[in-house]
């Protein structure tokens, strides 16, 4: 059994490694830019979200992914729910995605899974930003997790006589760091998460979980699925292999609502980055959700 985890934590890391090093090289972008030209988005919560989620469309990462790159937002002194709005679009809005959901799914489970982040994007993130807003302590503690060299600067004055290399070499210096910074505790979550994921698809008697749908059942399947971290549209692939091979259609909405869309990797993000109560209350959020669409379905 172990040489079956460290096989499949192995393959795990491997399936996860481009998209990993696309966010981490897109998030210290996204922040190395925010340094020097401040993100505009106003104070509207709901178009800010609406704002992120377009931003994540085209950007086809999965949920996990998508971390360094709201990490880069959130570290650069961006707004929350343009971090989360990116968050939740990138790993399920994305055209191949859509079209791979609406092919491969009943069209009811696709349009419920559709509907719902929507839900969640324009009115559930920006009522939980709402309410962090109000608390005391928010502003106090982010800024205090936000370390020295991710305070915004602004650019220095001069009279533009400097010259391409030196404002390169600045650049190229200042991008390194950030890679670096993101890439710390990356690497960390990534072999963490991979050897906790490894291990549920090893140890957990899928079959057997999976022969019948009963609340308890469901409600145990909707933690493992929310927690364990997967690959872009392999939420979809899943589901749709259940449901060929006859599975009730509880978990196949259950999969197909709540495996790709958040895992334990975001939430630990949020938890050490953000906010501890955000972090667990979007878990919990879709720990329910899943296990409520399992029993309607």
């Amino acid at each position: 059994m172990g040489l079956r985890i460290i096989a499949t934590t192995v393959n795990w890391l491997s399936s996860m490694k481009i998209g990993m090093t696309f966010g981490v090289l897109l998030g210290a972008l996204l922040h190395l830019t925010l340094r020097y030209y401040p993100l505009t988005v106003g104070t509207n919560l709901y178009l800010n979200a609406l704002k992120g989620a377009l931003v994540g469309v085209p950007g086809g990462v999965c949920a996990n992914c998508a971390v360094p790159v709201a990490c880069g937002v959130t570290r650069g002194n961006g707004r929350v729910e343009v971090a989360l709005g990116f968050l939740f679009s990138s790993p399920n809005f994305n055209p191949v995605v859509v079209m791979m959901t609406f092919t491969a799914l009943p069209l009811a489970m696709s349009l419920t899974k559709y509907i719902i982040l929507v839900f969640v994007i324009l009115f559930l993130v920006p009522a939980l930003v709402r309410g962090l807003d109000r608390t005391p302590s928010w502003q106090q503690v982010v800024a205090r997790e936000v370390p020295a060299s991710c305070v915004i600067l602004s650019p220095p004055a001069g009279d533009g006589s400097e010259r391409f290399t030196t404002v390169f070499r600045e650049l190229a210096r200042g991008y390194a760091e950030y890679v670096w910074m993101l890439l710390k505790p990356t690497i960390t979550l990534m072999l963490l998460a991979g050897v906790l994921a490894a291990t549920a698809l090893v140890v957990v008697p899928w079959e057997a979980l999976l022969s019948q749908a009963t609340p308890w059942r469901l409600a145990y399947v909707s933690l493992l699925s929310v927690f364990i971290p997967v690959p872009i549209a392999m939420d979809v692939m899943f589901a749709a292999q259940l449901q060929q091979q006859g599975v009730p259609a509880g978990y196949v909405m259950l999969f197909a609502m709540t495996l790709g869309t958040y895992s334990i990797i975001p939430s630990i993000y949020l938890w050490r980055e953000v906010s501890k109560p955000l972090s667990a209350g979007l878990f919990g959020f879709f720990l329910v959700l899943g296990w409520i669409v399992g029993l309607v379905f």
